[in-house]
């Protein structure tokens, strides 16, 4: 392997591994490909299907972008795109993880072939950094292309609020979005409303629904201590008479659930903390995945909201 978890087939049998051992290793699966005559082995791959997914699509632009810059070092060809937006950390809502995308650094030139769309586009010096040796487009020009290339409002303002939240200037984003551009209105019309307060893709979506239905925007990130003197953090408030919780069990046991705790003792705790809101005097609605992916928020909402004295 390379430094970045990366087999390269030519590499491994110059080194002296078998054509017999490369294939073995292939057909039972221990490693997987990630490019032409590139692979990772398959233990290294987190178990959950959907971060193993963009695990891989992280590792076949990785791989993509290490092969340009073999084959045509100082060409101007840099990862763009969603494939940027994986290896510098930009969260996407429901991502195309089939396509890399390259851009070309000229006024001409765009293509798509074999699983590759290259992007016609001038890069200039702000526009390009480097992630671990390999040239990928900065993280304000990323989310800026990312958005342009969207038409859904929820994914365009996902990217931006996961932009801010990496600490790019949302002037900086405002500045490259001047001018008649192809997806421009829609680009800044999302701007408008992110906030790199929200922590994930299910908040950005929540926000982006409840935007959409013309519900009450709630304040994100509000900060209660509660009667024993904790102090904890809420998603969503509404002027301090309710409180949402997005998918609040499974980040309860992202963040707390240590290492031989038992699951019920963290749905137990869960429970108390949500007593301990309501103690304060707080309604507190809980949603998840589901209620997104069905869109069923907004009749949740509507129903709960009025209950603790927020007007819709």
């Amino acid at each position: 392997m390379d430094e970045h978890g990366l087999i390269w087939r030519t590499l491994a049998l110059d080194s002296g591994v078998s054509e017999a051992k490369m294939n073995r290793a292939i057909r039972q699966q221990w490693i997987l490909p990630v490019g032409r005559g590139v692979y990772v082995r398959a233990k290294d791959l987190p178990e959950d299907p959907g971060e193993r997914k963009r695990e891989l699509f992280r590792r076949r632009s990785l791989a993509a972008a290490i092969g340009l810059e073999r084959n045509a070092p100082d060409g101007g060809r840099t990862l763009s795109h969603q494939s940027a937006a994986s290896l510098l950390g930009l969260q996407l809502l429901l991502p195309d993880l089939g396509t890399i995308h390259i851009t070309n650094g000229r006024s001409a030139g765009g293509k798509l072939i074999e699983g590759r769309m290259v992007h016609a586009g001038l890069l200039n010096e702000d526009d390009v950094t480097v992630v671990g040796g390999v040239r990928v487009t900065s993280l304000a020009r990323t989310a800026v292309d990312v958005a342009l290339s969207l038409s859904d409002f929820a994914q365009i303002l996902t990217v931006f609020d996961s932009a801010l939240r990496a600490g790019v200037a949302r002037e900086e984003l405002e500045r490259r979005l001047m001018g008649p551009r192809h997806g421009v209105a829609a680009a800044r019309h999302a701007l408008a409303y992110a906030n790199g307060l929200s922590d994930n893709p299910g908040e950005s979506w929540s926000r982006a629904q409840i935007i959409e239905c013309g519900l009450p925007v709630p304040i994100l990130q509000s900060k209660y201590e509660l009667r024993d003197g904790a102090i904890v953090f809420c998603d969503y408030d509404w002027e301090g008479k309710a409180v949402g919780e997005f998918d609040g069990f499974k980040k309860y046991r992202r963040t707390l659930l240590k290492p031989g705790t038992d699951p019920e003792d963290a749905v137990t705790a869960e429970k108390i903390r949500e007593d301990k809101l309501r103690d304060l005097g707080l309604g507190v609605i809980r949603w998840w995945w589901e209620h997104l992916v069905t869109r069923t928020l907004e009749a949740h909402l509507r129903q709960n909201l009025p209950r603790w004295g927020v007007v819709l």
